[in-house]
């Protein structure tokens, strides 16, 4: 019975060529089929790879709540919020993610279940609080709780902290710590190579987990190709790492994303683009084949090939 992590990375679409497109040109192993040069399927060794659709058949730009919101329940999420939602989920959202969210419905079923991402304990504690109605929603400390804080949390999930990166068990969202420590936030420093090895022994202990990287959605909407290329360079040296990190016989890594938007820097918006569904390890083809769109993603880490 095969132990699954799932990897969100925030705004990657598959792209055409071109200088708009950082992923193109980039000395890439996981992540080079985003380039637009290689017809969509995977050239990292044993991984499987598939485009799927993000727009859910609905107008406009895809988003990130409702994407999230769809690939961690296996719901249409924009249906139940009436449009593509950018930002934090609605109270419908929300209460979709509270019910339906893979981590949650994994714990009703007596699995381990886990969210990977470490925080300050006194963040961490506020998203608590947050989701569990216990606080309000204060803009000047971060906002309403995200789709994947909420998934977390949902059926007595808890969130790991800084202490966890310190036991190996754990990473913060930027992998090294030097985006929360320039923020003034005392954050442990380690390396990618050190990170991929923690999220690899977390998801290791537990029958199901997430990660969850944004800094690739932040550098879309940037527009800065140099910052671009560097978080397209970290993402890619971070997933093959923690390839390596795992055992494939006994784990599996599914990697997807909300969106398009970090391959196509001639736009500040999301974009239109097929997102990937790329898995590594123990039953990878499988649990690719025949998916279409973000709903495949929680039935399947939820359903027979995966668990």
């Amino acid at each position: 019975m095969a132990r699954a992590l799932l990897v969100f990375v925030d705004g990657i679409g598959f792209g055409r060529r071109g200088p708009q497109n950082p992923f193109d040109e980039a000395p890439l192993e996981v992540l080079a089929p985003l380039a637009g040069a290689h017809a969509m399927h995977a050239t990292f060794p044993g991984a499987h790879l598939v485009a799927i659709d993000a727009a859910l058949g609905h107008p406009g730009l895809p988003q990130s709540a409702t994407g999230q919101a769809s690939i961690f329940t296996g719901r249409d999420a924009i249906a139940v919020a009436g449009a593509h939602t950018s930002g934090h989920p609605t109270r419908a959202v929300r209460e979709l993610v509270e019910r339906e969210g893979f981590l949650g419905r994994a714990r009703d079923r007596g699995l381990r279940a886990a969210f990977l991402n470490a925080y300050d304990e006194r963040r961490a504690t506020h998203l608590a609080d947050l989701v569990a109605g216990r606080a309000p929603p204060r803009r000047r400390s971060g906002g309403s709780a995200s789709a994947s804080s909420v998934c977390a949390l949902a059926r007595g999930g808890s969130l790991r902290t800084f202490d966890d990166v310190g036991r190996g068990r754990a990473a913060t969202f930027d992998l090294t710590g030097e985006v929360l420590r320039a923020a003034g936030v005392d954050a442990p420093a380690v390396s990618i190579e050190q990170a991929a090895k923690n999220v690899a022994a977390g998801a290791a202990e537990n029958d199901l987990a997430l990660f969850e990287m944004f800094l690739t959605d932040f550098a879309g909407h940037s527009q800065d190709t140099e910052w671009a290329r560097d978080e397209v360079a970290r993402t890619d040296h971070f997933l093959r790492e923690l390839f390596a990190a795992i055992d494939p016989g006994k784990q599996l890594v599914v990697v997807t994303s909300d969106h398009g938007n970090l391959e196509d820097l001639s736009v500040r918006t999301h974009t239109l683009a097929p997102v990937p569904l790329l898995a590594f390890g123990a039953g990878a083809a499988e649990f690719v084949a025949g998916a279409k769109s973000l709903l495949d993603v929680a039935p399947r880490l939820l359903g027979a090939p995966t668990l």
